[in-house]
Order: C-alpha cells, then sequence, then structure tokens
C-alpha cells in the first residue's frame, strides 16, 4: 500500500511538472510577450551576445562564422510572429486612446492614429531592412536596434563614422527612458485601480496619493522574481486575461448609450493635437521588439511588404485602436477620464475587469523593468568584475540593489507625475516619437544616401526619410514644451 501511494505521489509530481513546462512550450512556441521578445536572454541583451559573436568572427577569418544564440534559438511562423507582434502592442496604452481623441477631437484624432499607424509600419520596415541590409553586408550576426544604429553610423559618409558610439548610446538610452516611461504608466494605472477596488470593498478608503508609497514594497517584491518559468507563465495568463477584458470593454463601449457627435469637438487646438499624437504613439510602441521578432522568424522576408507581417499587425491594431478611441470618446464624452476603465461603472462586471486588468499589468510590471536591467547591468557587471575582491554575493547584493532602485526612480517620477493624462502623451511625444519615426528615418538615410540614385522610387524614399524625421523633430521638441509648461501649470 505504502508503495503504491509512493507511486501516485510521483506519479502526481510528474504530471504536475509536465503541465507547466507544457505550458511553458506553449508560451515558448507561441511567442507570447516574453523576455526574448523584446531582446532579452536571460537577462543579457542582444547586443552583448551579437558583440561576442562579432569578436569570434574576426577569430575564425573571412571564412566562416559561428551562429549566435539568436539564430541557433528555435525559430517561429510567420503565423506566430503576428500573433505575437500584436500581443505586444495591444496594451495598457490601448486604454488611454479615447483621451487621446477627447484632446485632439474625433475627426483629428482619427486622422493622427491612422497616419501615424501608417508611418509607424513604414519605419518598422525600415527598421527591417536596414538591420538585414548591415548583416548582409557585414556578415554579421542579427542585429537588435541599438547595435544597428552603430552599424548604420559606420556605413555612412566617412565624416559621419566616428558619431557611430553616439548613435548606439541615443538609441539604448531612449529605449531605456521609453521603458522608464511604460513602468510609470503601469504603476500609476495599478494606483488608480487599486483605490478603485477599495472604494468598492471599503468605507474609509486612502487617496491615490497615499496609495503610491503603500504600494511601493509590492513592486519592489515583483521585481525580486528571477524564474523565467514564472514570468512564461505569468505572461501566458496575463495575454488570456487582457483579452477578456478588451472584450467586456468593447462590449460596454458599443451597448453605452451614445454621445451625438454634433455636441463633441472634431478638431480641438494644436496643443490638444500634440498630446493626442504622443498617446496614440504610446499605445502604438513596438518597435523594440521588431528587430528581435524579425530574427526568430523562418521566413524574415515574411516581415516586410504591404501584406507582411509589419503592414497587417499595426493595420488591425490601428483599427481596435481606432475603434476604442472613438466609442470611448463617443460613449462618454467630454467626461472620458485617464483610462476608459475608470469610466467603467462600479458594478460586479466592472469591478471585475477592473481586478483583471489590476493583476495584469502589475505582473507586466515585471516584464517593463527587465529591459533596463539588460541594457544597463551589463555595464555595472563589468566594472564589479574588474574590482578586485568582488564576491559573487556582493555581485548578487548590488544586481537586486540595482532592481530595486529603478523601482524607486519609478515610484518618484510616478508620484511627481500622478496622472496618466500626463505622462503617457510626455513618455509618447518624446521617446516613443524618436524610436518609432525619427530614428529608423535618420539611419535609413544615413545607410542609403550615399549610395544616390536618379530614380523616383530612391528620391521618393529619401523625401519621406526627411519627411518623417521633420514630422518627427515637430512632434519632440513642440510635444517636450507644451508637457512641460502644462505640469508647471
Amino acid at each position: 500500500m505504502e508503495h503504491r501511494r509512493k507511486s501516485i505521489s510521483e506519479g502526481l509530481q510528474h504530471g504536475v511538472r509536465r503541465i507547466s513546462e507544457g505550458f511553458l512550450h506553449m508560451t515558448n512556441a507561441d511567442r507570447m510577450l516574453d523576455l526574448h521578445d523584446i531582446g532579452m536572454h536571460n537577462v543579457q541583451s542582444e547586443y552583448q551576445l551579437v558583440s561576442k559573436w562579432d569578436e569570434a568572427e574576426e577569430a575564425l577569418g573571412r571564412g566562416g562564422r559561428k551562429k549566435s544564440f539568436v539564430e541557433r534559438k528555435e525559430k517561429i511562423s510567420s503565423k506566430f510572429a503576428l500573433i505575437n507582434l500584436m500581443k505586444g502592442m495591444l496594451g495598457a496604452g490601448c486604454f488611454s486612446v479615447p483621451l487621446a481623441f477627447k484632446q485632439s477631437g474625433y475627426v483629428a484624432g482619427l486622422v493622427i492614429i491612422l497616419v501615424l499607424g501608417f508611418l509607424c509600419a513604414l519605419c518598422m520596415i525600415k527598421l527591417v531592412k536596414c538591420a538585414g541590409y548591415l548583416s548582409k553586408i557585414n556578415q554579421s550576426a542579427p542585429l537588435d536596434y541599438g547595435n544597428m544604429a552603430y552599424k548604420a553610423t559606420q556605413a555612412s559618409y566617412t565624416p559621419i563614422r566616428k558619431l557611430a558610439p553616439i548613435s548606439r548610446a541615443l538609441v539604448n538610452t531612449s529605449l531605456c527612458v521609453l521603458q522608464l516611461g511604460i513602468c510609470c504608466c503601469f504603476y500609476i494605472f495599478v494606483v488608480y485601480h487599486l483605490h478603485e477596488l477599495l472604494e468598492f470593498f471599503m468605507n474609509d478608503v486612502p487617496s491615490r496619493a497615499a496609495l503610491f508609497p503603500m504600494v511601493l514594497p509590492a513592486f519592489i517584491l515583483l521585481v525580486s522574481l528571477s524564474s523565467m518559468r514564472a514570468l512564461s507563465l505569468v505572461s501566458l495568463g496575463g495575454n488570456f486575461l487582457m483579452l477578456i477584458a478588451l472584450a467586456v470593454i468593447m462590449f460596454q463601449l458599443l451597448t453605452t448609450e451614445h454621445k451625438k457627435l454634433s455636441d463633441l469637438p472634431p478638431v480641438t487646438d494644436l496643443g490638444g493635437v500634440v498630446s493626442a499624437a504622443g498617446a496614440i504613439l504610446y499605445a502604438l510602441e513596438g518597435q523594440a521588439m521588431v528587430l528581435p521578432l524579425e530574427n526568430r522568424m523562418k521566413k524574415p522576408e515574411d516581415m516586410k511588404g504591404p501584406f507582411g507581417v509589419l503592414s497587417v499587425g499595426v493595420g488591425m491594431v490601428v483599427v481596435i485602436y481606432s475603434f476604442a478611441g472613438f466609442f470611448g470618446f463617443l460613449a462618454y464624452g467630454n467626461d472620458v477620464q485617464d483610462s476608459i476603465t475608470l469610466n467603467l461603472p462600479n458594478d460586479h462586471l466592472g469591478i471585475f475587469v477592473k481586478a483583471v486588468l489590476l493583476f495584469v499589468v502589475y505582473s507586466g510590471f515585471l516584464i517593463q523593468v527587465f529591459p533596463i536591467v539588460a541594457m544597463i547591468w551589463p555595464a555595472i557587471k563589468k566594472k564589479l568584475r574588474n574590482s578586485c575582491g568582488v564576491s559573487t554575493t556582493t555581485k548578487r547584493i548590488v544586481h537586486f540593489a540595482f532592481r530595486y532602485s529603478i523601482v524607486v526612480v519609478v515610484f518618484l517620477l510616478s508620484y511627481a507625475i500622478p496622472r496618466l493624462s500626463d505622462m503617457v502623451p510626455l513618455v509618447g511625444v518624446t521617446a516613443g516619437m524618436l524610436l518609432a519615426l525619427v530614428f529608423p528615418s535618420l539611419f535609413h538615410l544615413l545607410i542609403f544616401l550615399p549610395q544616390f540614385e536618379c530614380r523616383i522610387g530612391f528620391l521618393f524614399d529619401i523625401l519621406l526619410d526627411i519627411v518623417c524625421i521633420v514630422i518627427g523633430m515637430f512632434f519632440v521638441i513642440y510635444g517636450f514644451i507644451t508637457n512641460v509648461q502644462h505640469l508647471m501649470r
């Protein structure tokens, strides 16, 4: 009997382990938004891996090149790449799009989201084109965003080549600022929705301002997690719950009594349009995952083209955001709040949606922090390695202290700018605009302008690069000044 109980116990343990492995395999196979999709490999940036194999390539000579970690990973189909792209772009930013329509007006909002969606898809295709071209001429491993900037500057005119390290630093800094801004938005989102839940269940509720420091220990505890398996399972569960929440919210927007279009402004003013552009670009953020995703595809050529993964994926996301923004503004008018979820009634269904999104965004905070760790920690680790007498335990303590310091910075920024209506446009119109429009067009120009050809197609590409750079820089400069002035007031 005892032997039988032992066999049953071992069988149950084996079954649980197989189920867990199955979930992990499903997450990896479907490429749900896990760490690999944003350029990370066991808290190591793709840039480091590429650099290591670049050194190996020099040692091997020109006769052959060893495959990098990215190249040796299991490849994914175009269908899974499309699913991954959409899941990476469909996030909590979707719930701020109705606010963007309020800031700009419903006609201006639709025009902005369609134009920016088209330009984002175009610039993503430029990133893929540039990275593929540079990898081919250099016979190098697949490139990430920062390393692509470095190689693009090196491939341009001779006087510009010495600026290659600066271009890489600019891109990586912008990526860190973007991720830091996203973390701040997540922090504020959690505080907002926790306050809503507390109001439903309690009579005496702390203010939102009081909740900011109160939830800090929960975020510090969250970033202490290092298990890739746990992160993958959280990512899988979070994406499933996000789909449920989106479906419920879309249903609510369709069935709620709508305002009359004649009572809503079609266009507001230039400041509102710029803020709306920042909020919409924040929602469309996905440039950081384009190159890692393309590097994982079985057929990278399917990424580009009018019916490629990027065009179809961004197009579908734009349709969903246009629907959410227009009907969200139509449903609540000028009463629309910083996140459309805050307009949901505090009934059982509304509270369920808010609780689900609270869990999804809180757990997703961990995934948003890790790219910052991946880009900055290697430099800190290198300095520790060069220091004599630094033990493994000390390095581990410093590593977790660095993670906690990121959370503290996020808390301080969120406490200083505690409204999503201020934080989202500020992040989108600065780092988001640079990464989405300015940098892809600039590096495309640096690579291909020296190869000038008097062809209509070539001239059109160059002109489009210049237009995207000018539009992007206008939004960055004017948007930054406008947002800072608004915060000072």
